[in-house]
């Protein structure tokens, strides 16, 4: 033991034991995805306007929300349906392209070693993103391809 491991301000607790390979992905970015994806063709959920479904917004409001038909254009763009996946919602056709662009860059910035404040990045990407939501959201009420409910 040296002087250092005795002095109270090193001591961060117990060793933490290693994490294995899969607990190291299933928190990787890639793994979220993955997980996304796999929880998408695990529930395969028709879609239909039949109900309110599972959607809390719907339920409240009898309206469609922002995300109306992201599952099914996720299902779609599971199966390399591109354009009926747009059709159904086109924010979560960019926002996989954007998942594929980050990925990569991720991959690349890991593999030379730099580090990146990631919130720098993150967080103007994520108001660009809800503003593009809320935007095409009403988009689709103007034009008609989600009913209005007012």
């Amino acid at each position: 033991m040296t002087l250092l491991d005795s002095d109270p301000r090193h001591d961060h607790g117990p060793p933490r034991a290693p994490r294995s390979g899969v607990a190291r992905f299933v928190a990787s970015p890639v793994g979220v995805v993955v997980a996304a994806v796999a929880a998408v063709f695990a529930l395969d959920a028709a879609g239909t306007d039949d109900g309110p479904g599972l959607c809390l917004f719907r339920r409240c409001t009898g309206g469609y929300c922002p995300g109306c038909g992201m599952t099914r254009s996720a299902r779609h763009l599971t199966r390399g349906q591109f354009g009926a996946a747009w059709s159904d919602h086109p924010w979560l056709v960019l926002l996989a392209v954007q998942v594929v662009v980050a990925g990569a860059v991720y991959g690349v910035v890991r593999w030379i070693g730099t580090q990146v404040e990631w919130r720098r990045v993150v967080t103007p990407l994520a108001v660009i993103n809800v503003v593009l939501l809320i935007g095409i959201w009403v988009a689709r009420l103007v034009d008609g391809s989600i009913p209005r409910f007012f």
